[in-house]
């Protein structure tokens, strides 16, 4: 009988051990399998609805492009791809891919339409290429030079203007003559450049300054203070709104008058980024907050919606779209505006 008994004390153990072990280790795989949910950044407005994480936000459409990095928004959404030396043109009325411009050397520093013409730098050849819009065929390279910086190139009524070199000349481009017509020597540090209230504005973030241009008269005709390193322009609603990376700011300018009129706070110091206007809206991208709307015609003119996550790199807004590009994963991305507002904080 004892030795009965201890066998089934034995078996009891047995039992027990069985039962549990198995079971603790099943609860120790789940939890390590499981992985914990992204923590909300400590930066950014923290005003309450305000941040959403981006993974809640869902796409219309997204598009592999190798090495993706600015986007221009036309007939055709132009991408480049500094790997494959094309542009990718995307249709924005079929949602598909359509027939590449091929035979470039690096497209760098942006990309416009104008004259009939898509103008791209190329930074291996040093050069800008001009191609037929509609048949997506090279007609000429102009060997005028070319500089890597986030966007170098615009086009105003009669003529095309673009940051040839890391001294920052600004070229003036006649398209008649496919040739240099004039040139404007700026400070070395100028990167970026557009053309918006009759004017071209120029970037310079060691000066911390906006550089405005008379495209008539090729003079600079002010310069503007703004907060510090301005990296990106972006007109609309009557104004020129600067994205200053290192306050993580942006200066909207009335060109009326040439003076920062408000300075929004993205809270975001240090986070590199671009932005656009479009849909009545300014909407940002920057690093770890891919897509940040603001609602210009409000009397704080505040920041309405700032989703934070992995993604985001150049940002553009054509009719009904928002398309953003994410470097790091090689995509770009199209979003219904009218679904990014129905996206409310959980």
């Amino acid at each position: 009988m004892r030795s009965l008994i201890c066998l089934a004390s034995s078996l009891v153990v047995c039992v027990t051990l069985t039962a549990g072990g198995p079971a603790n280790s099943t609860k120790a795989k789940t939890a390590a399998a499981t992985p914990a949910a992204p923590a909300a950044p400590k930066n950014g407005v923290k005003t309450p609805g305000v941040q959403i994480p981006f993974a809640s936000l869902k796409s219309e459409a997204e598009f592999p492009v190798e090495g993706a990095a600015w986007v221009t928004t036309g007939a055709a959404i132009l991408v480049p791809s500094k790997p494959q030396d094309i542009l990718v043109r995307i249709d924005p009325k079929g949602n598909k891919t359509i027939d590449p411009v091929t035979g470039l050397n690096k497209p760098c520093a942006g990309a416009i339409v104008a004259f009939g013409s898509i103008w791209t730098p190329n930074c291996g050849s040093k050069a800008v290429v001009r191609v037929d819009a509609k048949t997506a065929k090279i007609t000429a390279t102009l060997a005028v030079g070319a500089s890597d910086v986030p966007v170098g190139i615009a086009a105003t009524p009669d003529s095309v203007w673009m940051l040839t070199d890391d001294k920052a000349t600004l070229s003036r481009i006649d398209p008649d003559q496919n040739a240099i017509a004039g040139e404007i020597r700026l400070p070395s540090d100028c990167n970026s450049l557009a053309f918006a209230e009759a004017s071209l504005w120029v970037t310079c973030p060691a000066e911390n300054r906006i550089l405005r241009i008379n495209p008539v008269t090729n003079l600079v005709e002010k310069h503007i203070e703004v907060s510090a390193s301005p990296r990106a322009l972006a007109s609309g609603g009557g104004s020129v709104w600067v994205l200053c990376e290192k306050d993580g700011k942006i200066d909207r300018i009335d060109p009326k008058t040439n003076k920062v009129i408000k300075t929004i706070d993205l809270l975001t110091p240090g986070a590199g980024g671009n932005l656009a206007f479009g849909e009545g809206f300014l909407w940002v991208t920057q690093t770890g907050f891919p897509l940040t709307r603001i609602d210009p015609k409000s009397d704080e003119e505040k920041v309405v919606q700032q989703f934070w996550g992995d993604g985001g790199g150049f940002i553009s807004v054509s009719t009904g779209a928002v398309w953003l590009s994410n470097t790091a994963h090689g995509t770009v991305t199209r979003f219904d505006p009218k679904r990014v507002y129905s996206t409310l904080a959980e």
